[in-house]
């Protein structure tokens, strides 16, 4: 297909997961070569980045300069050739790539990481991946088109709060952390891998009754936000409102705190946030 062509086509959100599953897998492969051979260093941010980060984006990012040139991109790490895409401020369509979500797991040589694609249409996620490397196992969505674990559907299910009541809660470096949130600790039980995109997935699939994170980036939630709408939980910032649509060019890697459930636990620990 043409660039001319390419740019009058509007693919279909089923296509698209097809394609986000396909970059995810893709990109979940090739980091597993790195595992356990790269170290980390610093970005101006002082987050981690390894050489891994860095080559699996770029495979994805080839992938989608090739078959769909008129998309824009919004990607964690520096991109080496940024003409290749569509400019973010002119694009219908956007893809947020995170190439390895729990880069400190992936650096020290733990399994327990991710490659997260989404694709945005005017800042709403109507498709998105994630391979998540504990399970060599790819999660998946469409908007409108429910969750799949590999090829099968995945529903959550609105289970009552109970004593096995588990929220995932991601490590939070501000200070101070909020009262309500300690509180958490004391009802409830708690998880934190490290890897705020496995903790949207878990939730998806039914596996924790809710995630949350003060200090999440667009990369971080585009995918597993779709997963746990499509799964039938709900997806808000800390205060209730909508995430998207989002900006995406005017994002500069600001913090997007976000809170997902199941409807029932979303509901509780809002109106113990507000």
């Amino acid at each position: 297909m043409d660039n001319q062509h390419a740019m009058e086509a509007r693919p279909d959100v089923e296509a698209l997961r097809l394609a986000a599953g396909e970059l995810a897998r893709t990109g979940g492969t090739l980091a597993r070569r790195f595992l356990g051979k790269v170290r980390a260093t610093r970005k101006p941010d002082n987050s981690p980045v390894t050489p891994a980060d860095t080559a699996v984006q770029e495979a994805i990012l080839a992938i989608l300069a090739e078959r769909f040139p008129d998309h824009a991109i919004l990607v964690e790490e520096e991109v080496a050739d940024p003409s290749r895409h569509a400019h973010i401020a002119r694009a219908e369509y956007c893809w947020v790539i995170d190439p390895i979500d729990g880069t400190r797991n992936f650096a020290r040589g733990m399994p327990v990481y991710c490659t997260s694609v989404a694709v945005l249409h005017r800042g709403q996620p109507i498709a998105g991946a994630i391979h998540d490397a504990t399970q060599d196992v790819v999660y998946s969505a469409s908007r409108g088109g429910g969750t799949f674990r590999g090829n099968a559907p995945v529903r959550l299910a609105d289970r009552p709060i109970d004593a096995d009541t588990t929220i995932a809660i991601s490590s939070i470096r501000k200070s101070p952390i909020p009262t309500s949130v300690r509180s958490w600790l004391d009802q409830y039980l708690f998880r934190n891998i490290g890897s705020l995109c496995l903790h949207m997935v878990w939730v998806a699939a039914g596996l924790t009754d809710a995630a949350f994170s003060l200090e999440s980036k667009i990369w971080d939630i585009a995918a597993g936000a779709l997963l746990i709408e499509e799964s039938g939980g709900v997806v808000t910032d800390h205060a209730g409102d909508n995430i998207w649509p989002a900006d995406l060019a005017s994002y500069r890697g600001d913090d997007v705190p976000m809170l997902a459930g199941t409807p029932t636990m979303h509901r509780r620990l809002l109106d113990s946030l507000r």
